[in-house]
C-alpha cells in the first residue's frame, strides 16, 4: 500500500514556513494573509470564518496549539487553505500547519515542526499509540472513522527514530480502497504531532462486487503468471530453476488477467549488426565517451575524477550477484551534489562491461517526453549495436521502470536456456526520458553452470498454490483512471515470490533477498 513518510509532514511544514515573507504576521494573534507568490491579499469575511472554524476544531484536537497564538494564512489556488501557527510573530522556526478545505475549512491534514528540539529516542508504547490514534481519528471524524480502520496491524513501515506512524485505510462496501491512505503520528510523549491528507471520494464510483471472479477462479488464473527461470545459486556453480510470478502483481478481479496492460515476459526479437565494441584505455578516453554518448558535460558543476579500481560503482541501485567489479578499472565522478557517473573497463581489452551517468539537475531542468515505447526501441536500438552476432531470442522482463528523479528509463533484458530466462545472463540498459540517450548499460557475463532439467519441475498450479499459501491473494480497490476505482486481486508481496520449481518451497539468495 502507498505510504506517506514523516518526512512528507516536514517538508510540506518547512516550505510553508520558507514561503512566507518575513513581517507578515500583523500581531500575536491577528490573522494575516499571503498568496503563494507571496504576495500580502485581504482576507475577507468568509475565508475568515473558514480559518475559525478549522482552528477551533484543530485546538480541541491539539491541547498544544494554545502555546502557538500567532496565525498566518497562506492563500492557495488549489481547494486548500494553509494556515500556519506560531509561538510568535518572531519565532518562525517553531510552527504547526494546518491544512483546511476551502471550501468547509474543515480539518484536512496538519503538522507539527519543532526547529532544534531534542526529542527523546524512546518511542511511544506502539499498541497505546494505536489507541491514541484510533481515539485521535473517532475525535475528527465521528465514531465510524468515515470508513476509515486500522491497515493490517496499522504501523506504518517508516520509521524516523522519534514517532510512531499509524496508517489507516479507507473501506468501501468492505473492501479496502488503498490510494485513501491516512497517517497519524504519535510521538514520544504521547502527543499526535502529525496526520496526513486524506482522499475526497464523493465524486469516485467504485466497481460493484456482485461481477468479480471469487477468490478461487482469480487463484487458479494466477497459476497462468507462474513462469519458470534460472537463477544461479550461492556456490556459483549451479543453477536454481524457480517459479516466479511475471505480472503486475495486480488482477483484474472481473477478467482475471493483469490489470496493467503491459508486457511481461515478452520477447524481443534483436538483430545484432555485429559492429567493434568501443574500447576505452584512459581516464580522458572515459570521459569523451561518456560524453558522446550520454550528452552529460563532466565539466560542469566542478567534477571530481576517483579511480575506485576493485570497488563496487557507487551509484549501483540493485543487486548483483557476481562481483563482476573485482579486477575491473572502475573509474567514477562525482560533484558536490551527488554521483554522476561510473564506468567499469576490462583492464587488459578496454572494453566496457558497465557505465552509469545520472545528471544531479535533471528533476530541476529535465521532463519526461518520451512514452514508454519510445523509449524500449531506442533500448533495443542499442542491443543491436552491443550483444554478441550468435545472440538469441532475448525476454523483456517487465516493462520498463521510469525514475522521475533522474528522467531515465531502465530495461531489463534476459537470455534463454531451454526457453527459460536465465536471471543472471541479464542485460540492462538507462534511457534518457527526454532525448532517447543511453544513460548507462550493465552487459550480461555468462556464468556456466549447471542447469537443472525442467521436466522435473512441479506444476504452474503447485507453485502457485504454494506462494498463495504464504502470500494470499486480496481484493482491493484501486484508482486505474480518473474518478473511477476498480476491483482487484493483490498479491501482497513480488519481492520475494520466488518458488523451488523442484521442492515447491520458497527459495531466497542467501539470509536475505
Amino acid at each position: 500500500m502507498k505510504k506517506v513518510t514523516h518526512a512528507v509532514f516536514l517538508l510540506m511544514a518547512a516550505s510553508i514556513a520558507m514561503s512566507s515573507p518575513s513581517g507578515a504576521l500583523a500581531g500575536e494573534n491577528s490573522i494575516t494573509s499571503t498568496s503563494e507568490k507571496g504576495k500580502v491579499e485581504q482576507v475577507t469575511p468568509e475565508i475568515n470564518k473558514l480559518v475559525e472554524k478549522g482552528v477551533k476544531k484543530a485546538a480541541s484536537l491539539l491541547p498544544y496549539l494554545k502555546d502557538y497564538p500567532a496565525t498566518e494564512v497562506v492563500l492557495k489556488e488549489n481547494a486548500y487553505l494553509i494556515v500556519n501557527k506560531y509561538k510568535s510573530k518572531e519565532n518562525r522556526a517553531d510552527l504547526v500547519y494546518l491544512v483546511l478545505d476551502k471550501n468547509t475549512g474543515d480539518l484536512l491534514e496538519f503538522g507539527k515542526h519543532e526547529a532544534y528540539n531534542k526529542k527523546s529516542q524512546t518511542l511511544y508504547p506502539i499498541d497505546k499509540s494505536k489507541e491514541i490514534a484510533v481515539s485521535f481519528m473517532k475525535k475528527l471524524y465521528g465514531e465510524d472513522m468515515a470508513g476509515y480502520q486500522l491497515d493490517g496491524d496499522g504501523v506504518a513501515k517508516v520509521f524516523d527514530g522519534q514517532t510512531n506512524t499509524i496508517q489507516f485505510v479507507r473501506m468501501v462496501n468492505g473492501v479496502p480502497f488503498t490510494d485513501d491512505i491516512i497517517q497519524v503520528q504519535v510521538d514520544h510523549e504521547g502527543q499526535i504531532i502529525g496526520k496526513s491528507l486524506g482522499k475526497s471520494i464523493g465524486k469516485i464510483s467504485f466497481a460493484k462486487l456482485d461481477q468479480i471472479l471469487s477468490k478461487e477462479k482469480a487463484e487458479n488464473q494466477l497459476s497462468t503468471y507462474m513462469k519458470l527461470w534460472y537463477s544461479l545459486d550461492q556456490d556459483g556453480k549451479t543453477y536454481k530453476l524457480l517459479y516466479v510470478p511475471a505480472f503486475s502483481g495486480k488482477l483484474d478481479a472481473v477478467s482475471g488477467k493483469d490489470s496493467v496492460n503491459m508486457p511481461y515476459h515478452s520477447k524481443v526479437n534483436v538483430k545484432p549488426k555485429g559492429t567493434s565494441q568501443a574500447v576505452v584505455k584512459s581516464r580522458t578516453e572515459a570521459q569523451v565517451y561518456l560524453t558522446q554518448r550520454t550528452g552529460y558535460d563532466f565539466s560542469k558543476g566542478n567534477a571530481f575524477f576517483e579511480d575506485l579500481t576493485g570497488e563496487k560503482p557507487v551509484i549501483i541501485d540493485y543487486f548483483w550477484k557476481t562481483h563482476k567489479w573485482e579486477g575491473r578499472t572502475n573509474y567514477s565522478w562525482r560533484t558536490e551534489d551527488g554521483w554522476i557517473g561510473s564506468m567499469l573497463i576490462e583492464p587488459k581489452t578496454g572494453s566496457i562491461v558497465y557505465y552509469r551517468v545520472v545528471d544531479t539537475s535533471v528533476s530541476k531542468a529535465s521532463t519526461k517526453k518520451l512514452t514508454q515505447e519510445q523509449a524500449l526501441q531506442f533500448a533495443i536500438n542499442e542491443l543491436a549495436e552491443i550483444v554478441p552476432a550468435d545472440t538469441g531470442e532475448l525476454l523483456l522482463l517487465q516493462p520498463g521502470e521510469y525514475d522521475e528523479s533522474t528522467n531515465q528509463y531502465s530495461f531489463h533484458f534476459v537470455k534463454q536456456e531451454q526457453g527459460i530466462p536465465v536471471e543472471d545472463w541479464r542485460t540492462r540498459i538507462l534511457i534518457n526520458g527526454s532525448n532517447g540517450k543511453v544513460m548507462g548499460i550493465d552487459l550480461n557475463e555468462k556464468v556456466n553452470g549447471v542447469m537443472l532439467d525442467p521436466k522435473k519441475a512441479i506444476s504452474q498450479e503447485k507453485a502457485a498454490a504454494a506462494l498463495l499459501k504464504k502470500y494470499p491473494l486480496q481484493l482491493q480497490y484501486i484508482l486505474q483512471e480518473e474518478g473511477k476505482a476498480s476491483l482487484v486481486y493483490t498479491l501482497p508481496s513480488l519481492f520475494d515470490a520466488k518458488i523451488d520449481a523442484l521442492t515447491g518451497e520458497f527459495y531466497t539468495y542467501g539470509p536475505t533477498e
